[in-house]
């Protein structure tokens, strides 16, 4: 669903516009994205941890997308934090020190979405927000941006936020009458606010879409033909990397016993989808091909070595 609402807001961005995914983790958002939509649109992912941004920069590289990385953390105020390296996976790395158990951590910059959106001239129409309970830091970062651009954001919410903070950031969404919405499989999503949001936060569904107009029918038939185009596809037609193995040059190249992938390019395999979605129709096996090849390529932990002393 989550994958089904980006694109579906993505899609009715106005040419140069810029799309923020903060916590891009290895880029799966972005790529996706700045694949079909980067020839009218900007987009900018932030990784802070190291290693993951290592790999997010290769499949970028890799397959010729022209997303930027940010190699920063992001949150309320500019200067340098300590990010906290999960034992439990590099996805639940977290400025937050109390949110999953750690033995070591890194010094990583730090900024707000207004900084960057002012340094940079930017118009964000859709911003992504995956980072391990400190949601609330991250919007209060981005209020003066949120007030002149009146954008999308699409943000995690776990049942172990900062709720004060999150609480504080929401009245002001509220103020500006933006909407609150479960991202889930049954439509039409209702609205919620600070007061009724919280018994939600733990539900199977994790993800909250903050949307600056009413939810119509149009919008909600595009995330459903979005989310079709995403399930049709199956191993039948994606190439499934075993665990242990590297990542091939480009995605959807096909393996042969006799030589490695043939190498192509990742944005010349979806020039029929850029074409059909700009006559304004949805690239549905086009885009049910790349996400799910994606995730079962791009979604290994890359390996972290163990910390000293541990067994």
């Amino acid at each position: 669903m989550t994958q089904a609402t980006l694109l579906a807001v993505a899609q009715q961005a106005p040419p140069g516009s810029a799309v923020y995914d903060v916590g891009a983790h290895i880029g799966l958002y972005a790529a996706l994205i700045d694949a079909l939509y980067g020839h009218r649109l900007s987009v900018h992912a932030f990784e802070p941890t190291p290693d993951t941004a290592r790999i997010c920069e290769d499949i970028r590289r890799h397959n010729c997308l022209d997303f930027e990385l940010i190699t920063s953390a992001v949150s309320d105020a500019p200067g340098n934090a300590e990010l906290h390296l999960s034992l439990k996976g590099e996805s639940s790395n977290s400025l937050n020190a109390a949110h999953r158990k750690y033995t070591e951590s890194v010094t990583v910059p730090v900024t707000t979405l207004d900084a960057f959106t002012q340094e940079r001239s930017a118009r964000p129409h859709l911003i992504k927000i995956d980072v391990e309970t400190l949601e609330g830091q991250v919007l209060a970062g981005a209020l003066e941006t949120v007030r002149r651009h009146r954008l999308w954001i699409v943000l995690e919410i776990l049942p172990g936020s900062d709720h004060v903070a999150l609480g504080r950031a929401l009245d002001v969404f509220t103020e500006l009458g933006y909407g609150l919405h479960l991202i889930q499989p049954e439509s039409p999503w209702p609205g919620r606010n600070r007061s009724d949001y919280l018994p939600h936060a733990g539900s199977q569904c994790r993800d909250w879409l903050l949307a600056p107009v009413p939810l119509t029918y149009d919008f909600h038939h595009a995330v459903r033909t979005w989310l079709r185009a995403i399930l049709a596809c199956d191993e039948r037609t994606n190439l499934v990397v075993p665990g242990a193995a590297s990542f091939p040059d480009a995605w959807n190249a096909p393996y042969t016993s006799s030589r490695p992938p043939r190498r192509r390019r990742f944005t010349d395999m979806l020039q029929p989808a850029r074409q059909r979605a700009t006559a304004g129709v949805l690239p549905a096996f086009a885009e049910a091909m790349i996400r799910r090849s994606m995730v079962t390529r791009m979604g290994r932990r890359p390996a972290r070595p163990r910390a000293a002393g541990r067994r």
